[in-house]
């Protein structure tokens, strides 16, 4: 016997014809993605409905017989061979008959199949389908319509995942039902006259604690009347509870119902470029993308508060976390997919997505934001098919437009704020035999611009003017602070400074403010690098 089960599991293996059959019905019952499914399901929620429709109206009306025979014998064979089905696709016998075997031990091979079947067939779902089967019980069979309503599977399956929460709210209401409903009988049998037996009491328990209050059984003594107030506060701590879990755990599916429906339009769209991130890069970029019209900017974003904020803006926001394997997979199966940017201010973040990408698509076009140039060497790792680093990016357009003024009028340049927005800057300046000044107010610093080779190098008052001493300077305002930029260009035009003020921007926000301040020109890092990345995209674009 034994050897017959292992030859048809080695044919049942090799079999393309059943293992065909057997994925298409396993994509009918249980892929939502799969095209023919909501036809299905459709199907089956119209025999629902016919079958309770029959079951109401025998209780109340005359109806034709061959209509009672329909549910009693079609609509039950129907149901009966869905769960058949559903037992059959729930897990691959012959798998497990041929890995046993390989292991040499074939008794453990049928005990793991009988477990796996068991553990399926008392699942609440399966003993749904088994039960609805009878007719006698065809109420049950409106349970059976979360198979086919998508969003009330997913709404079932997040209280499933909060069971724990649920199984010590059984325990709780359990022990506090039997507790009170106990006291109440030894108290009030015999005195009370709505009280007839245990059960009465258990019943008044229940009552009191879910609120409803029929009235129908009260206290009548003092105590019983204390008791009935203790159970009352119980009971709506437990209602609290339950509110709380249940919003929790709707809540969060919700959000996947939500991406889910998002992710539907996106493969309806053409041009689609994804966008990991929406901080000031990423809005940027969008927002040009949105104004060109060529492409359609979705964003990928895990932040409450950023996600809100594209929402606001007009976007399609998926609200997930940009390395999910499921979400990338998801929007790559219509490949209408021009690019991918991963924006974001963590390397690693950033790194993580591009590797995810590939391995999904390795044909995946992504650019990516870097935020320490030191690690382009892992990001050429990844193949990842351009960087941009917004400071650089910064930097070499000012360093051209500053080079033009500086050999044609012969000036130097006067550095407020030797930061991360202006190191590169001042270096690639001075080695073009520009005189560079450098002013900062944090003395660890003054010590960094010493050791870079910088001669001119002091520490400012912030509020002293210097308007005079730059007469011959161009000012380039790149401190820290955003709003100190803004006040040292202010200050420096009320006191008569009639020079170019430059500023390096990293915040969108004080842009308005600083050219108020008397800033001739602003090199906004953020709006540099969405123009060079959007022509990345089209360049690529146009390639492929």
């Amino acid at each position: 016997m034994h050897d017959f089960i292992l030859k048809l599991s080695t044919w049942i293996d090799s079999s393309a014809k059943y293992q065909k059959i057997k994925s298409f019905f396993r994509a009918l019952l249980e892929d939502v993605s799969y095209p023919y499914k909501k036809y299905f399901d459709a199907f089956m929620i119209a025999l629902i409905i016919i079958s309770i429709s029959i079951l109401i109206m025998s209780k109340t009306d005359k109806i034709p017989q061959w209509l009672v025979e329909f549910d009693l014998y079609f609509v039950t064979a129907i149901f009966a061979l869905e769960y058949l089905l559903r037992l059959w696709i729930s897990h691959d016998i012959h798998k497990s008959i041929l890995s046993s075997y390989n292991e040499g031990n074939s008794t453990r091979g049928y005990w793991k199949i009988l477990k796996d079947k068991l553990r399926f067939m008392i699942s609440l779902p399966a003993l749904i389908d088994l039960i609805a089967i009878f007719p006698k019980f065809r109420i049950i069979r409106l349970l059976k319509l979360y198979h086919y309503m998508h969003g009330a599977s997913s709404l079932f399956n997040a209280l499933l995942k909060k069971r724990f929460e649920f199984i010590f709210l059984g325990y709780m209401l359990f022990g506090i039902t039997f507790t009170f409903g106990s006291i109440f009988y030894l108290l009030e049998f015999g005195i009370n006259d709505a009280l007839h037996s245990y059960l009465d009491a258990i019943y008044w328990a229940l009552v009191t604690i879910s609120t409803v209050g029929y009235g129908d059984i009260s206290p009548v003594t003092e105590v019983g009347k204390i008791i009935s107030m203790f159970g009352i506060v119980f009971g709506i701590a437990m209602i609290s509870f339950v509110t709380s879990v249940m919003v929790s755990a709707f809540s969060e599916r919700f959000d996947e119902l939500r991406n889910q429906d998002n992710i539907k339009h996106v493969n309806k769209m053409q041009n689609v470029v994804i966008i990991n991130g929406y901080g000031h890069l990423g809005a940027t970029i969008a927002k040009k993308l949105h104004i060109h019209k060529v492409y359609e900017p979705v964003i990928i974003e895990d932040e409450e508060e950023k996600v809100s904020r594209a929402l606001e803006d007009g976007y399609n926001v998926i609200r997930a976390d940009g390395s999910s394997v499921k979400i990338i997979k998801a929007l790559y199966q219509k490949k209408n997919i021009a690019a991918m940017l991963t924006l974001t201010s963590s390397d690693i973040d950033n790194i993580y997505f591009i590797l995810n990408a590939k391995s999904i698509y390795s044909d995946a076009i992504v650019f990516s934001r870097i935020n320490h140039p030191q690690l382009k060497p892992q990001y050429d790792a990844t193949k990842v098919d351009g960087t941009i680093e917004p400071y650089e990016v910064a930097n070499y357009k000012a360093l051209h437009y500053l080079l033009k003024i500086c050999k044609k009028e012969q000036k130097g340049i006067a550095l407020f704020g030797y930061t991360h927005k202006s190191v590169t800057l001042a270096k690639r300046l001075q080695e073009e035999g520009v005189a560079v000044s450098i002013y900062e107010l944090d003395e660890s610093i003054i010590s960094e611009a010493k050791a870079d080779g910088f001669k001119q190098v002091y520490l400012i008052d912030i509020h002293k003017s210097y308007a005079i001493m730059l007469e011959h300077d161009i000012v380039i305002c790149a401190l820290r602070d955003e709003s100190l930029n803004v006040y040292t260009s202010i200050t420096l035009r009320a006191n008569g400074f009639e020079g170019d003020i430059i500023a390096l921007s990293d915040s969108k926000e004080d842009n308005r403010k600083l050219l108020l301040s008397g800033v001739n020109k602003i090199f906004d890092m953020y709006e540099e690098s969405a123009a060079l990345f959007i022509e990345m995209i089209e360049n690529r674009h146009k390639i492929s």
